[in-house]
């Protein structure tokens, strides 16, 4: 096998990928054979690790277990190392290694091996790495490592984008359809509602400006509602960029901003919580929840916040949701959580714009919503082909 220093200046080769106008699939494809080259070594996979399985998403491999779709068992990978430990490894001779007694030598047939971890959203997304059947006959270096390590960071930084770029494109298309019915077709005939009749107020009196004052008051609650409607609009998309928001202040400031008359609030999460989050829609999601459990559970009602790094909840003890929105919530029935009041439906759109999931327990005892899988990257090498 080739040693390092008879290869093009790997660094160098990455950098010029990076200002390609290649789609990301064949991005990633040149930057496996630059990675295999560098290396000297015949294979080289980018793999999705979640759901726990082992999942090829990119190769250079054509058959067998390990070719592009290929999914085997995590626990027989050399990659099992790199998502346990979340440190880049790598050997030139598994047998004369500290790994030398490992499964993985008999499962894959690999000897040699170097291998990083990919991350998406702050969270790990699967492993890029580097192998050969054989043993190399020249040591692993740092240089090796620390460029495997970099462009695993790459690799996940596209896969963000992508990700973020292709349900972005998806929910603007709703977006746009939606905001152009809202904005003209109910604003325009609203304004001049609320127009004529602040003229037929200012012409009369007595019963009549009572009925008048009724009607201007629903006029009202309808142009909050259309206003809510396309803040519903904004929710829905994507949040593309995020960043790590610490939970327990953001609940304190959201319950602070919310008109909670004699309600008490209760904050149990754990200590240094973040989500990685957008910061103004998650306060939003808390806002919206708190609002429901005051307006529906009564102004005396006692609304409880845990949380960890694994996920949220909201719980109250009023009254409780009906059967048929409980369930709508779960299933993301629009139609029915709409019936029930915008607020609810923002706070469906904000889980869905995060990925995150929801799940809602209801009961004469009191509501509690669950937000769970607030940190974990998802399999986005499914959209890979609609770049």
């Amino acid at each position: 096998m080739s040693l390092e220093s008879d290869h093009p200046d790997p660094f160098k080769s990455l950098l010029q990928l990076t200002t390609t106008d290649l789609p990301t699939e064949q991005q990633i494809r040149q930057a496996i054979d630059i990675g295999r080259e560098f290396l000297g070594v015949d294979n080289g996979v980018l793999s999705y690790t979640g759901e726990g399985r082992y999942e090829v998403v990119q190769t250079n491999i054509e058959s067998g277990p390990y070719a592009g779709g290929g999914v085997v068992d995590i626990d027989g990978t050399w990659c099992r190392h790199v998502v346990e430990t979340g440190e880049t490894i790598g050997f030139a001779d598994a047998t004369d290694s500290e790994y030398r007694g490992d499964r993985a030598i008999e499962t894959t047939g690999l000897h040699c091996y170097v291998g990083a971890k990919v991350d998406i959203d702050g969270e790990t997304y699967g492993t890029l790495c580097f192998s050969d059947g054989e043993p190399r006959s020249d040591p692993i270096t740092d240089r090796e490592r620390d460029f495997v390590s970099l462009l695993a960071e790459w690799v996940g930084s596209e896969l963000e984008r992508q990700k973020h770029y292709a349900d972005l494109r998806e929910q603007n298309e709703r977006l746009d359809e939606f905001t152009g019915i809202v904005a003209h077709d109910l604003r325009n005939p609203l304004a001049g509602a609320i127009g004529f009749t602040e003229l037929a107020q200012d012409a009369v009196s007595g019963q009549v400006a009572e009925f008048l004052g009724r009607v201007r008051n629903s006029l009202d609650r309808m142009e909050s509602m259309i206003a809510e409607c396309l803040m519903l609009a904004k929710e829905g998309t994507d949040v593309g960029e995020r960043s790590q928001v610490a939970l327990e202040p953001l609940v304190r400031e959201a319950w602070e901003t919310v008109q909670t008359r004699n309600a008490t609030l209760t904050v149990e999460v754990a200590p240094d919580t973040t989500v990685v989050a957008d910061e103004m829609r998650l306060q939003r999601l808390f806002e919206n929840l708190f609002r429901n459990s005051v307006e529906h559970g009564g102004g005396d009602v006692s609304v409880t916040v845990t949380g960890d790094e694994h996920g949220f909840a909201i719980a109250d003890d009023g009254p409780g949701l009906p059967p048929e929105v409980e369930s709508a919530l779960a299933a993301t029935d629009t139609e029915n959580v709409k019936s029930f009041g915008l607020g609810l439906l923002i706070v469906q759109r904000v889980v869905s714009g995060h990925g995150w999931d929801l799940s809602v327990a209801s009961s004469a005892e009191g509501t509690r919503f669950e937000v769970t899988d607030i940190n974990a990257a998802e399999p986005v090498h499914h959209d890979l082909d609609d770049d």
